[in-house]
């Protein structure tokens, strides 16, 4: 009996000891991207050349490139604001947007998922971007006949009947294969949203353009970019069971479950 407490005595400080170096390699990893200067972002390539190495494993350059993302970037919220306007009305979402989002460094879910996707590929990871629905309380028209809501949805996709009366919720992450495991990965829900978020305060497209043109001349610095921001790991390697819960995709299979959720499931 005593040698079976101190097997499992070693396990457990063995355990501890691994924990803490890994949780340590994400800190001092999450810690270079934080501060990776604008000369060195200047594009995709020098993005990855500046952040990864051969001694990096996949994972570990999967995780530094998510982090870089999540930090260096701000959320559009004059986009939000104005998708979610739409949205109540159903009709489609019209709003400026960034041409060159290493510059202005504002984009959507769809833009994080698009540049984390070209920074992946380019260190040499497999890279899926995934279009869904996402939101921690995702409600839908004809709630009360979930059936009528799928196949509603199902036409929608086909493009026979636009689709406005969801826009609010879709967005886009990805899936990336880090050490021959695939990764979910949502480098827009990485980030804490009350310091995320900016441009919400701008009331009309002609000022949107002057805030993106302003950028794109001038890229905010690392301190503006980054302060206040800290990491939520629920969204990196997310669990699969636990990420269906906000992150519905349209590709059954993206969602890395055994037996995937139906869309009435989902919105219910």
């Amino acid at each position: 009996m005593y040698k079976i407490i101190k097997i499992f005595f070693y396990f457990i400080i063995i355990l501890t000891f691994s924990t803490s170096v890994f949780a340590t390699n994400y800190a001092q990893l999450d810690n270079t991207a934080k501060k990776l200067p604008l000369g060195k972002a200047s594009s995709i390539e020098s993005i990855v050349k500046s952040l990864t190495n051969n001694k990096q494993t996949e994972l570990e350059k999967a995780r530094i490139l998510a982090a870089y993302v999540a930090y260096q970037f701000q959320k559009n919220g004059y986009a939000d604001k104005k998708i979610k306007e739409a949205t109540n009305k159903n009709i489609p979402a019209d709003y400026p947007s960034s041409q060159n989002i290493l510059k202005t460094r504002l984009g959507t879910s769809f833009d994080y998922a698009e540049l984390y996707h070209q920074l992946c590929q380019n260190a040499g990871l497999e890279s899926v971007i995934i279009e869904g629905y996402a939101g921690k309380y995702v409600t839908a028209p004809h709630r009360n006949n979930p059936k009528l809501q799928t196949v509603t949805h199902a036409l929608q996709q086909t493009g026979i009947i636009p689709n406005y009366d969801m826009q609010k919720y879709e967005a886009a992450w990805n899936a990336v294969k880090a050490d021959n495991h695939w990764m979910l990965i949502d480098t827009y829900w990485m980030h804490n949203e009350d310091r995320a978020y900016t441009a919400k305060e701008i009331r009309n497209n002609r000022a949107m353009e002057k805030l993106l043109q302003k950028r794109e001349q001038k890229t905010p610095n690392i301190q503006e970019l980054t302060k206040g921001k800290s990491l939520n790991n629920d969204y990196f390697d997310a669990n699969p069971r636990k990420f269906i819960k906000t992150h519905f995709p349209f590709d059954n299979q993206w969602q890395l479950l055994p037996v995937p959720v139906t869309l009435s499931s989902f919105l219910k």
